[in-house]
């Protein structure tokens, strides 16, 4: 039940969010990869009653696969990838971390990464490529001694940070949101929007960006307990030839995010019903 509480709240929340895409396929001079990954180098298992999981989700053409992480296990392909074909066409991610009260807990590292390439094979024409990061999370930590922290970063070519949202709810030594000290200990916290981004490719380039999502988190004494939720969906929603006449705008279709959604929630009703089998 937790589970469907926690899915349901980010759906409510991310429908406030929902962009708008144009309903064509990607130019045939542009090639454009995305991928998201379960680090699992870098991720360290739950301890005591702590929880760790989350779900990637790949959108190509309209088409969703998915993978399913439990803990430090991935169920699907891992990484999950591939050549994008459509404007709206992405990758995401939704995990949720937490613990009960009795015990110390830890959810030490839970770590994803996002990677995306681009190329441009035309011998004439240079191109503006539009990006959409969206994302929501939501953090809180209660007792004596709690905190959880969840991130979202995003890096280009050359790793310079070109956005972030950072949220830490600490029941012991203060909350921040996005670097910025609250004078509160323990709130719930929320962060939630979208980004937007582009990138130039003149004619024959490449070029790239990751992005990173990260949660941690501690209870550190019986009466404690912490509880999180975070979700990122990077998209191509668009491309202008900048040596070409440009032709008429396509006419739009429901956003790419609540395609993404719909993916997962229909991915998540698969996975119970393979599990009650």
């Amino acid at each position: 039940m937790r589970k469907v509480m926690r899915f349901c709240s980010i759906l409510c929340a991310l429908i406030f969010i929902a962009p708008t895409v144009t309903a064509s396929l990607i130019t045939s001079d542009l090639t454009i990869t995305g991928n998201v990954e379960f680090d699992t180098a870098m991720s360290t298992s739950a301890t005591g009653n702590a929880t760790q999981n989350a779900d990637m989700l790949l959108v190509i053409g309209g088409a969703t696969s998915g993978t399913s992480i439990a803990n430090m296990t991935p169920t699907g392909v891992n990484p999950l990838g591939g050549t994008l074909t459509d404007y709206g066409d992405g990758a995401g991610i939704s995990a949720t971390a937490s613990s009960e009260t009795g015990v110390t807990s830890e959810v030490p590292d839970f770590i994803f990464d996002f990677g995306f390439s681009l190329s441009n094979s035309s011998a004439t024409d240079s191109y503006q490529v539009f990006f959409e990061l969206a994302f929501s999370s939501f953090v809180d930590a209660e007792g004596l001694d709690a905190f959880i922290d969840a991130e979202i970063n995003l890096f280009d070519s050359a790793f310079v940070e070109s956005f972030f949202s950072d949220l830490t709810s600490d029941s012991a030594f203060g909350d921040k949101k996005n670097g910025t000290s609250l004078a509160t200990n323990g709130a719930t916290l929320s962060d939630s929007g979208t980004f937007l981004f582009d990138i130039t490719l003149s004619a024959g380039a490449s070029d790239s960006f990751t992005a990173l999502l990260k949660m941690d988190g501690g209870a550190y004494e019986n009466s404690s307990l912490f509880n999180a939720s975070t979700f990122a969906f990077i998209s191509v929603i668009g491309a202008d030839n900048l040596t070409a006449v440009q032709p008429p705008l396509p006419v739009p279709e429901p956003s790419t995010l609540m395609l993404f959604l719909g993916g997962l929630a229909f991915w998540q009703v698969n996975q119970l019903k393979r599990k009650a089998q």
